[in-house]
């Protein structure tokens, strides 16, 4: 099978992370795979069987994108489009309707950003869903529920050995305007009460973004005050499982969530948004739909995660049996090779089922 996956960033996220292991393991079951993404740190970790194109995809360079990847596509002769992110969804959309490719796309955020386009919800052939509630809260649900299935992003297990930092806890994202608001509550209202109950307790921040700068000084602001490191900025990190195997506790949602719990370390569910609660045995399933997102909860304040974090820590054995367990439940619910098998499935369904619907505007062209 000859696959095109499009993405707009190709650096360290969610979205790219997963890009570049559902390309790798494609490409190591002899599959011809094709990235076209802008520049970005994710290159370095692709196999050398797949074939990176490096293209700026902006919007303002839709009318030169779109003739150069309908031409790449036709030369490679791809069989299917895997879209990624809003502007690839779109764009790739529209050079399935020009060349009788089929696309599909998988939307990693939210479905009205994702799918804001008409034509991105009317011409895509399948809609992969990371979660069911992603599909269902949908203001679009009904247009797109007959073509949307849910495979949710795969994870490798984890079973690197190595020693905790005590009191550790480990926030890792991009270092964005939201959750840089999240990061600076955190550094300004939640360590350093907590420092009184717990004295070595330490927070490190692992990310890349524009509000880096701001997080590292209010980091320093607190290290100054309190006279040791008790906020550590990592900035970018390329081993992130390192860090995260050396963490009492991670917080996050989405793929950070997913990753820890891969790597049996306790998680508490947390974003800009949600504020939820320590990932257990018993609120697994309701996490696990939701892409560890904890959905009808308000966002976070001091007080609901300075509770939270002091729970963790109080009965810290307790969590971490729980966090071996489920490590467990993430190797059945999110094994790479069902996953993937899922997803090619999926794939020659879509291929099958758009042979000989149309004739490509471009099948007269002879490509080399």
């Amino acid at each position: 099978m000859r696959i095109l996956h499009l993405i707009k960033n190709f650096d360290y996220g969610g979205a790219e992370n997963h890009v570049r292991e559902l390309a790798n393991s494609q490409e190591e079951v002899g599959h011809s795979v094709f990235i076209i993404a802008g520049k970005g740190r994710q290159e370095s970790w692709v196999n050398k069987g797949v074939r990176f194109i490096s293209l700026p995809l902006r919007d303002y360079l839709i009318p030169v994108l779109i003739p150069i990847i309908c031409y790449l596509s036709l030369k490679n002769r791809i069989q299917v489009i895997h879209a990624h992110q809003r502007l690839p969804i779109f764009i790739a959309c529209i050079i399935g309707k020009i060349t009788g490719i089929p696309v599909v796309v998988t939307i990693h955020g939210r479905t009205r950003y994702d799918l804001r386009s008409w034509i991105s919800r009317k011409c895509s052939t399948k809609i992969i869903f990371v979660s069911q509630y992603v599909l269902q809260v949908s203001a679009r649900y009904e247009e797109i529920k007959h073509k949307s299935v849910i495979i949710p992003n795969w994870v490798t297990i984890s079973n690197y050995q190595s020693g905790k930092d005590p009191y550790s806890i480990s926030y890792i994202s991009r270092i964005d305007k939201n959750h840089s608001n999240l990061i600076l509550l955190m550094i300004q209202k939640v360590i350093f009460p907590l420092l009184s109950e717990f004295p070595d307790i330490t927070i490190k921040i692992i990310g890349d973004g524009d509000f880096l700068p701001e997080i590292r000084e209010e980091a320093k602001r607190l290290n100054t005050r309190v006279k040791r490191e008790a906020c550590i900025v990592y900035g970018f990190a390329p081993d992130v499982k390192r860090i995260i195997h050396r963490s009492e506790l991670i917080l996050g949602v989405g793929r950070v969530a997913l990753e820890a719990l891969a790597c049996g370390v306790p998680v508490l569910s947390i974003n800009q948004k949600r504020m939820g609660t320590i990932i257990s045995t018993d609120n697994y399933p309701f996490y696990r739909d939701n892409n560890f997102v904890a959905v009808g909860n308000p966002a976070p304040d001091e007080n609901s995660l300075t509770d939270q974090i002091t729970k963790f820590f109080t009965d810290l054995k307790y969590w971490q049996k729980e966090a071996s367990i489920l490590k467990g439940c993430i190797n059945e619910d999110f094994n790479p090779h069902k996953i993937s098998d899922s997803i090619e499935v999926l794939y020659d369904e879509t291929i099958k089922s758009r042979r000989n619907i149309m004739l490509p505007v471009f099948a007269w062209i002879k490509l080399p």
